[in-house]
């Protein structure tokens, strides 16, 4: 009640504002953005604000109300928001090749706020919802939720190991297939370090997915995954080139010995953004590492962190595996722009690999193209093509095209 009774006397003494390009409200949409969390398919900046007594604290509301319309053909994905080529199906009943879907799952809903924004102790806090609940179900979730001070995030949001605006803007809400996107509790600390150079490292939340046997299983993790980078930017930050590293303990409890064991996951990846010219963009991203699938986009929930090696000693290794994306975008105008991106995942398993492999995942390729159209600074429409395949390690290859379109009402 305390806190309510507080909130109540910040807003009776605050203004309201609608968020402007020009004049004295830019400060705020900047204080706001930099608050804000930076991955391609973000929500982007509030229509409205509420600026309290003499500007010590901002608090933005926006989000979106989006619908699409899709249509598959060739093996359907069953989700209408996200075109994820690992859930190709492998084994499809007759009759099902094409697919209709329709949805508005993908709305958003969010509160941006920060305090004391011009002083050295600034406060940020961001609470992002969305009306997704899996792949093809409506419910009202928690997508990110973190606290900022100085150079510190605290809470639930994309991985440090997630460089999510290193890619073009996609109808689709899951993205290149290749991409290192994963939502995760995190503490994290950036600087900049002159105009140039900038650094991260963190704690991440440990999450192990593998493929146990008869002697072995999952134990709970005992230590923090570790993500860290180096980033060299020019041109103000549209351009970038960031070198990124994680290390995983990926603990597992071997029966045959009767004790606890653990493999090494690690990985480096180098990604960014590069102006050509002033209307062209290059997105890129290229990922190589062991034990780290759950942090590549088509392989979560694929079990290929660890498998079974050795037969019957219980023992377990990381899967290997490489993942590389190539995007352009194209300023078409101030309203109307175009991208095509190509992406594919890659995975090894080891050669003392014991199980039954014909079913696992071994490559997926994406491919998208999209024409977005900005028609107001409220309404955004669009239409796009997906196509997409799924090879197993049997050498099973199944492929998946869709067309969609897409509006958008920003607010």
């Amino acid at each position: 009640m305390k806190i309510f009774k507080i909130m109540v006397a910040c807003l009776c003494a605050a203004t309201f504002s609608v968020l402007k390009v020009n004049g004295q409200d830019t400060i705020v949409l900047k204080v706001l953005e930099e608050n804000a969390p930076k991955y391609f398919n973000a929500p982007g900046m509030p229509r409205f604000s509420v600026i309290g007594k003499e500007r010590e604290f901002y608090l933005g509301i926006g989000g979106y109300i989006r619908g699409s319309m899709s249509y598959d053909f060739g093996n359907p994905i069953g989700s209408p928001i996200y075109f994820v080529t690992s859930a190709i199906p492998m084994d499809a009943a007759r009759g099902n090749g094409s697919l209709v879907q329709m949805s508005a799952a993908s709305s958003n809903l969010f509160f941006n706020f920060v305090a004391l924004p011009h002083t050295d102790n600034k406060v940020g806090a961001y609470i992002d919802f969305g009306f997704a609940n899996g792949m093809d179900n409506y419910g009202f979730s928690l997508k990110a939720a973190y606290m900022t001070y100085r150079n510190f995030t605290i809470g639930y949001t994309t991985s440090l190991f997630t460089d999510g605006a290193a890619a073009a803007q996609t109808i689709d809400q899951q993205g290149p297939n290749a991409m290192t996107f994963l939502f995760n509790a995190v503490i994290d600390w950036q600087k900049n370090l002159g105009e140039h150079w900038k650094v991260g490292a963190g704690l991440e939340m440990p999450s192990v997915n593998a493929t146990y046997g008869a002697y072995n299983y999952g134990v709970n993790q005992r230590l923090p995954d570790i993500p860290f980078y180096v980033q060299y930017g020019w041109k103000g930050g549209k351009g970038w080139l960031r070198l990124s590293g994680i290390i995983r303990d990926l603990q597992y409890h071997n029966a045959v010995v009767g004790e606890n064991s653990s493999q090494l996951g690690m990985a480096v990846k180098l990604s960014g953004v590069s102006p050509l010219t002033d209307r062209l963009n290059l997105y890129s991203q290229t990922v190589f590492g062991k034990g780290i699938a759950s942090y590549v986009q088509d392989l979560q929930g694929q079990g290929l962190d660890m498998v079974n090696v050795d037969g019957a000693s219980g023992k377990m290794e990381g899967v290997e595996v490489v993942g590389s994306y190539l995007g352009l975008q194209y300023l078409i105008n101030e309203r109307l722009s175009a991208s095509a991106t190509f992406s594919e995942v890659k995975c090894f398993l080891p050669d003392n690999f014991q199980g039954e492999k014909d079913d696992l995942y071994k490559e997926g390729v994406y491919f998208v193209t999209n024409l977005i159209w900005k028609v107001s600074p409220v309404l955004t429409t669009g239409v796009e093509y997906l196509w997409g395949s799924r090879k197993n390690m049997d050498g099973t290859l199944h492929h998946n095209n869709r067309v969609q379109a897409s509006l958008r009402v920003n607010f």
